[in-house]
């Protein structure tokens, strides 16, 4: 329960039409109560004396007493269970709103399908406990009480005798609800395990097809099934349990009442009105009674899932602008500076993964970063957009350290283009616009054409209005590749980073779009990634890093004039495209 009281604010939020809802519980169950009092008036009228109009009387306010409480009941339903779905509402932004704030690192290190399984199975629970728990919760607390005062004004020690199996349904609720927490608790990491499993399938189904990997698929999703539905069985067990035994102890206060009442007619004590209205109330205890388990049910499932949400919601992003931010900054140049930079993850600070990185590339330069795979290239202009943070140095941008530009304007500022470019399920059009709240036709067009992509779109049947599956699984690789780079050109940035991003790009089609950079970016600072030596020789300056160093930097002339790490590779590429050529 720990867990559910940090939910209080939103209770509080919704505080009005929670308090009529309360309200109209009371007001319920109120006039519930009164039907078995006339029930029982009409069968004493009856034992006495045949009064039809009496008995009509009896049964006219029975009708109406039941019909009053019935609309109150609808009125708690439209009260509590709508604000139950507004408070959804409003968990379901902040919690998407909040993942959106986190940092990168926290998404490397969580799956897809986990996540989605607390925004949808862990909401829908935490729901559950604000709409249906709350309702039935209150709604059974007041009609214990008004039936046991009820029953207590007829006949105290007949009460008490109807009351008798009530400690051991106490006790089988707090038993009951521990296993219930525990098991549920296993039962949502089970289907955590089975969303990441469709996720990451459904993700990778063109791989799947092209191993011919199905049957061997089919049975991994059917043991991981499995085991859920193992879980929900253990679970229904519990609940089937409990149920057994609460409706087991009705029966059992039944048979006592009956024992017990029945002597009481016997000598006088009670009228057979009163025992029917006894019964009636009973009755009317049978489905609050069974409602405990499942209410202990939707409790603790919600307090199992509530602390999967929780520790999300309490996860801080390792990234927000600093207390020394300067709002006052509001554009960027592109004079990009290293100074004595190095970067290690948290989780293991001892392995630096760049080094003493220190370089300067001036406004609307081109640099180039070659090395080998795992030399951190890719982490290296990473730390640019602050997607990660250095650990030691210091970064700048026109002469002002990154961690004092607004995040705003720092990322406005770039147009990145990452190695795991993401296409988005919608049109070529609205893929291309993706950076800017507003863009013209115009716009989308001219960014097309700066990519290189812009005759292959009109070649589709809609044009810039085709969909895309997810993923962009309807493209090429290198149509993937220069999509996304339109995506980056069409927010005009001060800075364009491309991370490998023209690796799916056959050679020539690459050239040109290198060679155009100048005519549409002669005011933007460039920074490529690239494995080809020959896309990057003229460049204005180029580095190669070597196992998170600066091994040698320079032109290309420079470069090849050192002889060294950037030759040797210039040259056995050269050699590559020889044995190529010749096949």
């Amino acid at each position: 329960m720990k867990s559910l009281l940090k939910l209080n604010k939103y209770l509080l939020k919704y505080k009005k039409p929670l308090f009529y809802g309360f309200l109209f519980v009371i007001l319920n169950n109120l006039f519930l109560i009164l039907t078995p009092k006339y029930i029982g008036e009409a069968i004493d009228i009856l034992k006495s004396s045949v009064d039809s109009k009496m008995v009509f009387r009896y049964v006219l306010l029975a009708v109406g007493s039941a019909f009053v409480s019935g609309f109150f009941m609808l009125l708690v339903r439209r009260s509590i269970i709508i604000t139950s779905r507004k408070i959804e509402f409003d968990i379901k932004n902040d919690f998407y709103a909040h993942l959106q704030s986190l940092s990168l690192t926290f998404f490397k290190h969580r799956s897809t399908g986990d996540l989605m399984a607390r925004a949808s199975n862990d909401l829908s629970a935490v729901r559950n406990y604000f709409g249906p728990a709350i309702m039935y919760s209150i709604n059974t607390l007041f009609r214990l009480i008004f039936i046991f005062s009820a029953m207590v004004v007829i006949s105290p020690s007949l009460s008490f005798f109807a009351l008798l199996p009530a400690p051991f349904l106490s006790y089988s609720v707090y038993k009951v609800g521990q296993m219930v927490h525990a098991q549920t608790k296993i039962l949502q990491q089970y289907y955590g395990i089975l969303t990441t499993r469709v996720q990451e399938n459904l993700s990778g189904i063109r791989l799947v097809k092209s191993y011919t990997r199905e049957a061997y698929e089919q049975e991994r999703f059917s043991e991981t099934n499995n085991s859920y539905y193992k879980q929900n069985l253990k679970l229904a067990r519990l609940q089937g349990l409990f149920y057994a035994a609460t409706t087991g102890l009705l029966g059992l206060s039944i048979i006592i009442l009956l024992w017990a009442g029945g002597f009481k007619v016997i000598n006088a004590e009670i009228t057979l009105g009163q025992i029917a209205q006894f019964l009636i109330y009973i009755g009317m205890l049978s489905w609050p009674l069974v409602s405990i388990g499942w209410i202990t049910n939707m409790v603790q499932r919600a307090a199992a899932a509530n602390k999967r949400l929780i520790e999300i919601f309490e996860t801080k992003p390792e990234i927000i602008d600093s207390p020394e931010v300067d709002h006052a900054i509001k554009t960027l140049e592109g004079d990009i500076a290293f100074e004595n930079v190095s970067f290690s993850y948290p989780k293991n600070p001892s392995q630096l993964i760049l080094k003493n990185i220190s370089f300067r590339i001036e406004k609307g330069m081109k640099l180039a970063i070659v090395g080998a795979t795992g030399s951190g290239k890719s982490t290296l202009v990473n730390l640019i957009p602050r997607l990660l943070d250095a650990t030691q140095g210091t970064i700048t941008i026109d002469g002002v350290s990154l961690k004092q530009i607004p995040l705003q304007t720092l990322r406005k500022a770039i147009g990145f283009v990452p190695q795991d470019y993401f296409l988005f399920s919608d049109t070529i059009r609205e893929n291309i616009g993706f950076g800017l709240p507003n863009y013209s036709k115009n716009d989308v067009e001219q960014a097309a054409k700066q990519a290189m992509i812009y005759e292959d779109i009109l070649g589709f049947p809609n044009q810039f209005e085709s969909m895309l599956g997810e993923r962009g699984i309807t493209l090429s690789g290198g149509q993937k590749q220069r999509t996304s780079i339109a995506r980056a050109l069409i927010r005009k940035p001060k800075i364009l980073i491309l991370d490998d991003s023209l690796s799916a790009v056959d050679t020539k089609t690459e050239n040109s779009f290198l060679n155009n950079l100048d005519d549409f970016a002669n005011q933007m600072t460039v920074i490529l990634i690239s494995h080809r030596i020959s896309s990057v020789k003229n460049f204005d300056k180029i580095l190669v890093l070597a196992d998170g160093c600066i091994a040698e930097q320079g032109t290309h002339d420079e470069l090849l004039a050192s002889n060294s790490l950037y030759a040797e590779l210039y040259q056995k590429q050269l050699l590559e495209d020889e044995l190529t050529a010749m096949e």
